[in-house]
């Protein structure tokens, strides 16, 4: 019977090469794609990620935004708020595959084979998965080897008695499909995993193919013979390429080494023995900022559905972290801001601005100082107490400003016109944008929270004026295309790197271990004495004189693999940033890209509309308490 392997990755847009949705919807073709064969591809959904999540979530957006009485703490977009809270994924990705490039690649009788048989996995995944919303999926036909990307979104349904009653969540999700975690060593995603592979097993085995064990030329071997084996391998090149260890280099800073094992020993005590406490928090933002800067300060912990946990040994600094959050609900002055900036972006000049004031329910002073009273405010405020931005020169000044960036976006559509036909649709969407942002069709959403409104601190025309600044550097379609090719690769070639280097100070860390237990006699939940005399004796460099210096290498290693990181990183948000202007570009080639945002504002209006009676009994209340 004829062999092949299967292969289940899950990936999430937030890892290095997690998801691209650009790229499995061709929007722009890699180096490895046979574009002669992209025909051949299946499309077996593509459905927007914001209209994806309109679909699910609008009725239970709307029943919780119905039971918040201030208006700062509804959520008017789920799908941009669950990315910005960055405690869940805004989707996941898997990526099927039967067989290989060797044994089953696309054009051959085991490569038709094998996209048989990925349809067949594709027409019964969501049946199989019922909450994990698949918005899309394609079938790859012009790579090296039939595979499929199904992009899904995991929500629960049942469960929570704050936020949502249908929400994001890969763990509910899972768990509500039966995958409950058994052990840390069993979650619910490696059942789920697991279950999965079953089922590409069986489709394999219903076409006449066995499984392939890809692993199979180590099955003569124990588990620590072979890590035994790599590891002599690993440490001899790794020595060879740090002249080996030299017992000269340690002696000058031995005490130096010593000071720092102790504390890092005494520090690792504390938290071994330091017993969990329980964090709860009713601020959502507040949870966030939070357990980023836990995240950043390398603490330890683990989330909870209202909260986190983390050891008591770090509860200080976890006060301290509380302290420095600043939280963004609107007080009547920040929202008085934000209706000044939207009212001049949607008045040409400083009169037309206080007639739409006056509109909007504002009681206005002119004279000496203009003052404003807000519909929601009890007095007159002085606008130049809202800072250097407000008072009336500035707001005229900025009004000047906005005109003269308007007019000479309507030089530029005239002159290039009949020279740069993708620039000119740019510019006119461009246009559009401010035409429908002006009669109060659209948000406002800057770009720099810190910096008032306007229209080079727009977060949405940020990427239209993004877009064109690469069409005037003489770029087009195609060879922003081409640009997106090469950063892929490139990007893939430095997280290789930086795979690499993980590697290798994974292996630094695991000896050091091992030497500790060889030469200090420490104890090792990991390593066996035996497994790690057995390492060590591997290598006579290494004795009781010299073993130190592999706090150097950990040390290099460390520098190195943060070095190596923020270059894939740059590179990353660089093929982000073009793969975007791609998207954008195509949408805009379609007249959609306003349109869409049109749509997505007036669904989200259409719910707020319903809390509009609500609101406006409440809202007085809520500010004058504030």
């Amino acid at each position: 019977m004829n062999q092949m392997s299967i292969s289940f990755r899950l990936g999430k847009p937030s890892a290095p090469h997690g998801a691209n949705l650009a790229h499995n919807n061709r929007e722009f073709s890699a180096s490895n794609i046979m574009p002669e064969r992209t025909c051949e591809n299946i499309q077996f959904q593509r459905e927007r990620l914001e209209d994806a999540y309109a679909a699910l979530f609008s009725e239970a957006l709307e029943a919780y935004n119905a039971k918040q009485n201030r208006p700062c703490r509804r959520i008017h977009d789920y799908c941009q708020h669950v990315k910005d809270s960055h405690r869940e994924e805004p989707y996941y990705e898997v990526i099927v595959q039967f067989g290989d490039c060797t044994n089953a690649p696309c054009g051959s009788a085991a490569g038709d084979a094998a996209r048989q048989m990925l349809i067949e996995y594709m027409n019964g995944f969501q049946q199989r998965n019922p909450n994990l919303h698949i918005f899309n999926a394609v079938l790859h036909m012009d790579e090296a080897s039939p595979h499929l990307h199904i992009d899904f979104i995991p929500f629960y349904t049942k469960g929570r008695q704050k936020g949502l009653s249908k929400g994001v969540s890969m763990k509910a999700a899972l768990i509500e499909m039966g995958f409950a975690a058994r052990n840390k060593y069993d979650s619910s995603v490696i059942g789920w995993e697991k279950s999965e592979r079953v089922v590409m097993e069986q489709i394999l085995i219903q076409h006449g193919f066995q499984r392939e064990d890809k692993q199979a030329h180590y099955a003569h071997m124990t588990v620590d013979e072979y890590k035994r084996t790599q590891d002599r391998k690993r440490m001899t090149e790794l020595l060879r390429r740090s002249q080996k260890i030299e017992p000269a280099s340690v002696v000058p800073n031995l005490k130096q080494q010593i000071a720092e094992l102790s504390a890092q020993t005494t520090r690792l005590q504390r938290e071994k023995e330091s017993p969990y406490r329980t964090f709860y928090y009713s601020d959502a933002s507040k949870l966030s900022f939070v357990l980023d800067q836990l995240a950043n300060r390398k603490i330890p912990f683990h989330e909870t559905d209202h909260g986190f946990e983390a050891q008591l040994c770090y509860v200080d600094e976890i006060r301290r972290i509380e302290k420095s959050y600043r939280s963004p609900a609107s007080t009547i002055r920040e929202r008085l801001r934000d209706d000044i900036d939207l009212t001049m972006y949607q008045s040409t000049d400083f009169d037309m601005f206080l007639e739409k004031l006056q509109a909007k329910g504002f009681a206005v002073k002119t004279g000496q100082h203009l003052s404003v009273m807000p519909p929601y405010g009890e007095r007159y405020i002085r606008l130049k107490s809202l800072g250097e931005y407000y008072d009336e020169l500035s707001i005229r000044k900025r009004l000047a400003s906005k005109m003269r960036f308007e007019e000479r976006l309507d030089t530029a559509i005239k002159e290039r016109s009949t020279v740069k036909a993708s620039s000119v649709l740019v510019l006119k969407e461009t246009r559009y944008y401010i035409q429908v942002f002006s009669q109060g069709l659209l948000p406002m959403r800057r770009k720099k929270q810190a910096l008032p409104f306007s229209w080079v601190n727009d977060a949405e025309l940020d990427k239209l004026l993004s877009l064109n600044q690469l069409l005037n550097e003489g770029m087009t379609p195609e060879s922003i295309r081409q640009k997106a090719e090469m950063l892929e690769k490139e990007a893939q070639s430095k997280y290789e790197q930086v795979e690499t280097v993980e590697k290798d100070l994974k292996f630094f860390l695991e000896l050091k271990e091992k030497i500790g237990i060889v030469f200090e006699g420490k104890s090792s939940e990991q390593f066996t004495t035996e497994q790690a005399k057995a390492t060590v004796s591997q290598y006579p460099d290494i004795n009781a004189g010299n073993y130190r210096r592999i706090d150097y290498l950990i040390k290099a290693g460390e520098e190195k693999l943060q070095k190596a990181s923020e270059v894939h990183g740059q590179i990353r948000d660089e093929l982000k940033q073009i793969t975007d202007s791609l998207s954008i570009m195509e949408s805009v080639r379609n007249h959609t890209y306003v349109n869409s945002l049109i749509e997505t504002e007036k669904r989200i209006r259409q719910t707020e509309g319903k809390l509009y009676d609500e609101e406006k009994t409440n809202e007085h209340e809520n500010y004058s308490s504030m």
